[in-house]
């Protein structure tokens, strides 16, 4: 029993010795022979001179251990690999201009210029794949928007229906805008390589406010008046979105697939935004 015991142990033994020896490190001796003759000048024999140098050069070796079993030599080799950190680009603070189609609506044409929104995104979410450039994005933003429009009429619902309403006669409205307000989450796929980056794809748009105000000035000053709240508008929608850039400034874009109000509700408005954002 105590033989049985002790085997193992010298087993183990014999096998570290044999790993030690096939670790060691062997250097090349390169042999360099020169020889150099020489005349006498009076007697006119010639004499010769042999020198040998040595030189030793290390052989470097990988990091690895090498077991002998039965006469056979198993070598295993470890390496780690530095995996590339990647960090996504949805973090940041954006401004965009928006615009839509409105050929087929009435009084519904749009001041590109005061037409815009802001962007602040908070909250980011990523998942490098394997050890590739790519990478998954998601994470939690703000968004908000503000249309202006141009013709004397301000969106309102009438029974029912979500509309671009002309003012009363004898009133000019000073300003008629739209103030809708999200959530933002982002399903993203985005590739990186040299410091450029390049995202796509859908972020779902949660709404948490809306209202339609219009102000005019009158005899007795100015008036701000609103002009709804509940317009319709979708409380889930989404947008298309593509980004691409340098660092952390880069260039976004969105379309909206659907339209902003639900189906027979509203104006068949379809929005698109160019902006800016900067990361942080």
């Amino acid at each position: 029993m105590k033989k049985l015991i002790i085997l193992p142990f010298i087993c183990l033994a014999v096998i570290s010795l044999r790993a030690n020896d096939i670790v060691c490190v062997q250097d090349t001796v390169i042999r360099t022979v020169v020889t150099v003759s020489e005349t006498d000048p009076v007697t006119g024999v010639v004499t010769a001179t042999t020198t040998e140098t040595e030189k030793i050069i290390p052989i470097k070796n990988e990091v690895s251990s090498n077991i002998a079993f039965d006469g056979a030599d198993y070598n295993f080799i470890f390496s780690w690999k530095k995996k590339k950190k990647l960090s996504p680009h949805w973090t940041g603070f954006g401004m965009g201009f928006m615009n839509y189609n409105n050929n087929d609506i009435p009084n519904g044409s749009l001041q590109l210029s005061r037409s815009h929104n802001f962007t602040l995104n908070l909250f980011d979410y990523h998942r490098q794949i394997k050890n590739s450039n790519w990478l998954f994005v998601s994470g939690i933003g703000f968004e908000w928007s503000r249309y202006h429009f141009r013709d004397n009429a301000a969106l309102t619902r009438i029974d029912g229906v979500t509309r671009f309403e002309p003012a009363p006669e004898g009133i000019n409205y000073n300003s008629s805008k739209l103030l809708v307000y999200y959530v933002t989450i982002p399903l993203l796929m985005e590739y990186q390589t040299s410091g450029i980056h390049v995202s796509g794809g859908v972020v779902g748009f949660i709404k948490y406010y809306s209202k339609s105000q219009v102000n005019f000035y009158t005899d007795n000053g100015r008036v701000v008046q609103n002009m709804g709240r509940d317009l319709n508008i979708r409380p889930i929608d989404l947008k298309l979105r593509l980004q691409a850039g340098i660092n952390g400034i880069h260039v976004y874009g969105y379309y909206s697939p659907l339209s902003m109000f639900s189906k027979d509700k509203g104006p068949d408005l379809r929005t698109y935004t160019i902006g800016v954002m900067i990361g942080i």
